[in-house]
């Protein structure tokens, strides 16, 4: 997992895909995109503008073929956080569509415009959790193929 913010993309040169995401993410003006999925590079790099209300308790999620770079646009969220080797319960698991779901414990990162977070397949999460009453938020959740 990498939490950081925008100005800092430079530090992740090494990433490959994740590095070529991170600059569409601090080059990419979102407010001027339509909500929706959009392709970077296929299905190896894709990316979904998202608005939602944050809620006091989501679904613990984890992916097994993508990673995540979730940027929160605006608005404020907490996403909960655990390493995949957590005592885990799974609730679903959707594996078509590369998400499976469970119950479980997280520790909490707020999330504010201008931060990101990369998460591994190995890095369970829980998004969209409200940081006090629930608030409007606009993301872009970038997806990136595991080689």
């Amino acid at each position: 997992m990498i939490f950081d913010t925008v100005e800092n993309i430079k530090n992740y040169k090494g990433l490959g895909r994740v590095y070529k995401a991170l600059e569409f993410l601090a080059n990419t003006d979102f407010s001027k995109l339509p909500l929706g999925r959009a392709e970077l590079d296929g299905d190896n790099i894709f990316y979904m503008v998202q608005e939602y209300e944050t809620a006091p308790e989501r679904d613990v999620e984890g992916h097994f073929k993508y990673i995540d770079i979730q940027a929160l646009l605006e608005g404020e969220e907490i996403i909960g956080v655990a390493p995949i080797s957590v005592e885990k319960t799974v609730k679903e698991e959707r594996i078509d569509k590369d998400c499976c779901f469970y119950y479980c414990e997280t520790q909490p990162i707020v999330m504010k415009a201008g931060y990101f977070l990369v998460l591994y397949p190995n890095d369970l999460h829980r998004p969209g959790v409200s940081v006090g009453a629930p608030a409007h938020c606009r993301k872009v959740v970038i997806k990136v193929k595991c080689d």
